[in-house]
């Protein structure tokens, strides 16, 4: 299966700073910083480490979704 139809061309490389009390803090690129929940990171993530978002419209979500489900279908049938 080609889970690749999910992925952005265009991977956003973060650093993390600090995860501690069910946070994570990143920075991103351009020395912004944010916080997000730390149940959307690996569970092992540790600061220093880099991780890529993968950012994609809601159009190409749905466009995957179904591509991916019509190769399942394709893969039961055959």
């Amino acid at each position: 299966m080609n889970v690749s139809i999910l992925t952005s061309d265009k991977p956003l490389k973060v650093r993390i700073k600090k995860v501690a009390e069910g946070r994570a803090d990143l920075i991103l690129p351009d020395n912004q910083e944010i916080t997000i929940s730390d149940k959307y990171i690996p569970s092992k993530s540790k600061a220093g480490e880099f991780l890529f978002l993968n950012l994609i419209c809601e159009e190409d979500l749905a466009r995957g979704k179904k591509e991916i489900a019509n190769e399942v279908l394709r893969e039961i049938l055959h």
